[in-house]
């Protein structure tokens, strides 16, 4: 399959052909010329796929193409194999109200103590005792008891014989509800009688 020829190529052979007539001399015909396009003949090829088309206007002369460049494949770095510490959930604490807290033995134990003040002689032996009462610790609010019966105040004025001891109980509560109870022994001397 011949590929048409240039314009170049028929000049050439209009001008082999007009050489030949002018000489004069009947030579056979030339061999018909190869299609050059400059100073070499380039060999025809063919580069078309197997299927030829059927128009001649539609063949297209090939083109070189020159090759593109191909930029070089860049890999994206691959994660290293290191372990992240665990996250951590922070809490913010919550504020915490203060609270006072008394201890709980703070009230100090009651005590009870005596003390004989005097003993009184009366008409016909009878002695009367007068005894005074001290209470501390507790939480205050004292009430006094002789012999479980309450009395006024912290000094009492016990009645008996001359010559017969005084045996009887104190007892004393306090407002936090602590109580003593104090047995006490008096001997019942009575001053010697004036005249």
């Amino acid at each position: 399959m011949f590929r048409k020829p240039t314009v170049w190529a028929v000049i050439v052979v209009l001008f082999v052909l007009a050489a030949a007539c002018s000489s004069g001399n009947p030579q056979p015909p030339a061999a018909p010329p190869t299609a050059t396009a400059g100073p070499q003949a380039i060999p025809p090829t063919n580069t078309l796929s197997s299927v030829a088309p059927t128009d001649a206007s539609t063949q297209s002369v090939p083109t070189k193409v020159a090759p593109t460049e191909v930029a070089p494949t860049v890999e994206p770095p691959q994660p290293t194999a290191t372990t992240k510490p665990p996250a951590t959930l922070t809490r913010t604490p919550k504020p915490r109200l203060a609270v006072t807290v008394s201890p709980h033995n703070t009230i100090t134990p009651l005590n009870v103590t005596y003390e004989v003040a005097e003993i009184k002689r009366l008409p016909g032996d009878v002695a009367t005792l007068v005894l005074k009462v001290y209470a501390t610790g507790g939480s205050g609010g004292y009430r006094y008891y002789h012999d479980d019966i309450q009395q006024t105040n912290s000094t009492y004025n016990i009645a008996g014989i001359c010559g017969k001891p005084f045996v009887h109980t104190i007892k004393v509560t306090s407002g936090d509800g602590q109580t003593i109870a104090v047995p006490y022994h008096v001997n019942g001397i009575c001053p010697t009688p004036t005249p």
